[in-house]
């Protein structure tokens, strides 16, 4: 029986196979957002500093006065959730990453303005692609109390928001489809099987083959699918309608 966490996780992704525009996906977020008792949301690709973020900014669900004060002076070339992002494809809790990272002064001084709009805390995922695209999908709120199968179905939400987004902007998922026909059944199958939970070691037991050949298997799947890891594998699968 899914938790009320997983139904949540399974409407959302089901819900946004369905809707068509943009609006939808900002309200669909909105409602996913309020479930897990964060504030706000953004969705937003990450440029090289020498660039402006505004044409980056995919899905803008802050405060107006603190997105307009943020991209006015493109604060991601200080933000230390931003810096954090581009080390790691793992997602975070800002409290939790920030304790291990050395915050210069104009890191902390952009830090406390945060926090006059709130923004004591949050939740970020970081999107890389294999072909150096970067992103964050991030949650702000002034407290974040998220438990381990909360942060992992938020991680998965957010990585099938973002897709879904530059799914809608470019007006299709050809690309997508393509790089899905490119996997072979055992890629698939074991696509299928890590969407449930299985590790590498469980899938090589049920596959009777190694655990050394089942994650190399996914590794070709994840580069076919310009993907970084399993959650985005799993994501874009989902999407493509390889798991149902």
């Amino acid at each position: 029986m899914r938790s009320a966490i997983a139904n949540m996780m399974f409407d959302f992704i089901q819900t946004l196979e369905e809707i068509g525009s943009e609006d939808q996906a900002f309200a669909e977020l909105r409602k996913v957002t309020d479930f897990f008792g964060l504030d706000s949301f953004a969705i937003s690709g990450i440029p090289e500093p020498n660039e402006k973020m505004d044409p980056y900014v995919l899905l803008n669900g802050w405060p107006e006065e603190w997105a307009n004060r943020y991209l006015q002076n493109q604060y991601f070339r200080i933000d230390p959730v931003i810096q954090r992002t581009l080390l790691s494809d793992n997602a975070f809790v800002w409290s939790d990453a920030l304790q291990n990272m050395t915050v210069d002064k104009r890191g902390m001084s952009f830090m406390q303005e945060a926090m006059d709009f709130k923004f004591n805390n949050g939740f970020s995922v970081p999107i890389h692609s294999i072909m150096g695209f970067r992103a964050i999908v991030t949650y702000a709120s002034d407290r974040v109390d998220l438990s381990q199968e909360a942060r992992g179905a938020l991680h998965m939400i957010s990585i099938y928001a973002h897709n879904k987004i530059k799914e809608l902007k470019s007006g299709g998922k050809g690309g997508l489809m393509q790089r899905i026909i490119n996997l072979t059944p055992r890629e698939k199958e074991c696509i299928s099987w890590c969407s449930e939970g299985k590790t590498a070691w469980e899938i090589s037991a049920i596959l009777g083959i190694s655990e050394r050949t089942v994650s190399h298997i996914l590794e070709n799947a994840q580069r076919k699918m310009n993907t970084t890891n399993r959650t985005q594998l799993v994501a874009e699968s989902l999407r493509a309608g390889l798991i149902r």
